[in-house]
């Protein structure tokens, strides 16, 4: 007698830990630009991107194959690689067209806005089959990410600064696996809370002229004008912190369902997409209207803002039209005799829960 296969289970844990990630990757970008008006908004903004982008970098570890092979690589080329292409080919053209030139981005020898994210998640795939391998890997991550941030020349060119800084979550979370936080403990669970509020009130008692700089992952020390051994013992704190802080959250969050999984899963689209809802928010002066109420009901508008553009861009049928008109396509110029995106792309989210690294 033979047993039918387990069948494969997304953990909607995982994707609801996502769904709440990206909403705060939208939410931080559409403050971003007035957060220096108002301290409330700003104080929020440093707690937000004091372990988001780190906790995204680590996720994106936990479900990542240190092998590599032939289907790994078709993989990576059609959930990564494509996207990268094709929405760098879209946000450009976009720019060209408002402003008639292209993006300052481009200048720089660098991706477009939000898809660094792509381009050093490419880079962290490739080089995880090499660190993987190595006994002290996320601490060389680290030592490497040190060392990059003296050259003067690190920064926005080709994503590199940001590839190297968020570089060890990615090991991170490779090395913690995809069932950290399904071990569910009273005193681990208050300590967590215990954590992040304190991290919230830190937030607002930093002085106005903390340089939030450090928290974008984009600038060298030199431009940071702290080229020295402080600069350094400043970088392993803030690794230290973010770890710390976004552990907590993201074990918090694990507890309980929050009823936003098929967000999670389909949370690409809402990286992709929610840059072009900003733009069309800026242009039609919609933004600024939104800051020019006083902070609670800006924060207010802002996060509801911020929730309905989410909705919008992991929906269904953004999904089914990005990938039947962007992503298929490039697809199948770059994948030969390759199966289409879509199934590229299923075969991604329908990972089992139990992975092992």
């Amino acid at each position: 007698m033979t047993t039918s296969p387990i069948p494969k289970v997304r953990n909607l844990s995982i994707d609801n830990i996502k769904a709440v990630l990206i909403f705060l990757v939208v939410f931080g970008h559409l403050i971003e630009i007035y957060v220096g008006e108002d301290h409330v908004l700003r104080s929020i903004w440093v707690f937000v991107y004091s372990f988001h982008m780190p906790m995204f970098a680590l996720m994106s570890g936990m479900f990542s194959k240190a092998q590599w092979d032939d289907k790994n690589a078709t993989q990576l080329i059609s959930t990564v690689l494509v996207p990268l292409i094709g929405f760098e080919i879209i946000y450009e053209a976009t720019e060209f067209f408002l402003k008639g030139n292209v993006s300052v981005y481009a200048g720089l020898v660098a991706p477009y806005w939000m898809l660094w994210y792509l381009l050093s998640l490419l880079c962290w795939r490739l080089l995880l089959p090499l660190f993987s391998r190595m006994q002290f890997g996320v601490m060389l991550a680290v030592a490497l990410s040190l060392a990059g941030s003296y050259s003067e020349h690190a920064g926005y060119f080709l994503g590199v600064s940001r590839t190297l800084i968020f570089f060890p979550y990615f090991l991170l979370g490779w090395k913690l696996g995809a069932n950290v936080f399904s071990v569910k403990k009273n005193e681990r669970l208050v300590l967590s809370a215990v954590i992040v509020v304190a991290a919230l009130i830190g937030s607002f008692m930093l002085k106005n002229d903390f340089d939030y700089r450090w928290l974008y992952g984009s600038y060298s020390l030199h431009r940071l004008e702290m080229a020295n051994l402080t600069g350094s013992m400043y970088q392993l704190l803030q690794y230290a912190a973010s770890t710390v802080i976004g552990l907590s959250v993201l074990y918090l969050l694990a507890q309980k369902e929050l009823g936003l999984a098929n967000i999670g899963k389909r949370s690409i689209y809402v990286l992709v997409w929610h840059g072009m809802a900003l733009i069309i928010l800026q242009e039609t002066g919609v933004l600024r209207a939104i800051f020019k109420h006083e902070n609670t009901i800006a924060l207010a508008v802002s996060a509801l803002v911020s929730m309905v553009i989410t909705w919008v861009c992991a929906h269904e049928k953004t999904e089914l039209l990005t990938k039947r008109f962007i992503l298929n396509p490039l697809s199948w110029l770059l994948i030969p005799q390759a199966a289409p995106i879509s199934a590229a792309i299923a075969a991604e989210q329908d990972k089992p829960v139990q992975q092992e690294p």
